[in-house]
């Protein structure tokens, strides 16, 4: 065989190669977009997060300005969020085994008396898909965890009707009426991004329309169950999707410091009861950041009950499975 020969089965060696890559990237191009789009809200949430609620907006985010039982923003300012509290339990979940989520809305409802309450169960979310976005519903059937119903459902209710979306064990310790001048209101989540937990909106926001168009495209399999459901309907998503409204800094975001809403914790808002259930090991790595091996065995020894020690279960399993070497910490966290 000649050197020319050689050559030339060389090249058609590695234009088939060439070919094959081509290939694979075009089958993946969907999944390629949406990890580019993750990793830049890592990156660059710090740079474009200029929602967030400061002295300018006139807003005291302590909350101790304002009556507990403000049921509006009035009379200084119009309330522009409808009077709507939505809660949503999917999944055929037995509410008798969640007494906390049962008593934390009891609450908001309390708080709320003036407002519009809808309960959205498994029923009620089908019809209201096929009513209103009847494109959408095989693939919200087919979600492959619960989870990703629920958090498709609450961006599709808030577009269709607005008012104030919130976690089943979020219990009020006061009236969001104050926050309802605001048309859209999210608080910041760990590390970077916004949380679904808790959102206010008004009605057919431009940013809901976002998230709803959007949730299509974002509708992959990220191998890990923790990273799929936040990379397509969760936390993730709504973060990546907050960096691509040109229009982010009218949508208002609470600081992380005063309104977390991460484990078992109280805020100006809400007591929050912390129960991240369809949490699986895969989410230990979104914690490893967190753990101060010291810290975390010596806290969690001080508490007496078993719910005081499942307040420190997740960090501190992650903090031994990383320690172990049996995990290991992504760059970006």
């Amino acid at each position: 065989m000649t050197l020319t020969t050689l050559a030339r089965s060389g090249h058609i060696y590695s234009l088939w190669w060439i070919i094959i890559g081509l290939i694979i990237i075009f089958i993946l191009r969907y999944n390629i977009l949406t990890v580019f789009y993750i990793f830049r809200t890592y990156l660059s949430w710090y740079q474009f997060s200029a929602g967030v609620i400061n002295s300018k907006d006139d807003f005291d985010t302590t909350m101790s300005s304002y009556p507990i039982n403000q049921t509006s923003a009035m009379p200084n300012y119009q309330s522009v969020v409808p009077a709507i509290l939505h809660h949503i339990v999917v999944g055929n979940i037995d509410l008798n085994k969640h007494p906390t989520w049962t008593v934390a809305r009891a609450a908001c409802l309390k708080l709320h008396p003036n407002y519009e309450h809808k309960f959205w169960n498994d029923s009620l979310a089908e019809k209201f898909i096929l009513e209103e976005y009847p494109w959408f519903f095989e693939a919200w059937k087919n979600y492959k965890y619960p989870i990703q119903r629920a958090d498709s459902l609450r961006y599709l209710i808030l577009y269709r009707y607005g008012g104030i979306f919130l976690d089943m064990d979020l219990h009020c310790r006061r009236s969001l009426g104050p926050l309802r001048r605001f048309e859209f209101v999210s608080p910041v989540a760990y590390p970077v991004g916004l949380s679904n937990g808790f959102l206010m909106v008004s009605a057919r926001h431009p940013f809901m329309k976002l998230l709803v168009d959007q949730l299509p495209l974002f509708n992959h399999n990220f191998v890990l169950p923790y990273a799929t459901v936040m990379f397509s309907t969760g936390c993730m998503y709504i973060s990546a999707q907050y960096l691509l409204y040109e229009d982010r800094n009218r949508l208002k975001l609470l600081d992380y410091k005063q309104h977390r809403l991460s484990g078992r914790i109280s805020t100006p808002l809400f007591h929050h009861h912390g129960s991240s259930s369809w949490h699986s090991n895969d989410a230990c790595i979104h914690f490893i950041d967190m753990c101060d091996f010291d810290v975390y065995s010596m806290e969690s020894k001080k508490k007496k009950t078993k719910t005081e020690r499942g307040n420190f279960a997740m960090p501190e399993r992650c903090c031994t499975l990383c320690k172990e070497n049996l995990i290991r910490p992504f760059f970006f966290l």
